[in-house]
């Protein structure tokens, strides 16, 4: 899994500053988004963000940002777990 890029995060950025926990559709998030970037860097965006997690989807139209915190438990969670079965491994 790799990290986020810059567009990610100011993406999120800009949702999470609009809705915060509140429920939000794709057409709420492209008249947030769409001053500065174009339709399908935002849907393509929003897809991988789901996939990740970092936005859940809470019915056919509907989504949900989590916590960046959240995230980022998650994130490094995983990675520390791999990290200690990788150290392991060489001692």
């Amino acid at each position: 899994m790799r990290w986020l890029k810059k567009r990610e995060i100011v993406i999120y950025y800009l949702l999470y500053r609009k809705f915060r926990n509140d429920k939000f559709n794709i057409g709420l998030a492209l008249d947030t988004l769409s001053p500065y970037f174009s339709k399908k860097v935002i849907k393509n965006t929003l897809k991988y963000m789901v996939k990740l997690g970092l936005i859940v989807k809470v019915n056919e139209l509907e989504y949900r940002l989590i916590s960046f915190d959240e995230y980022l438990s998650i994130v490094s969670y995983e990675y520390l777990k791999r990290r200690l079965t990788l150290h392991h491994k060489t001692q």
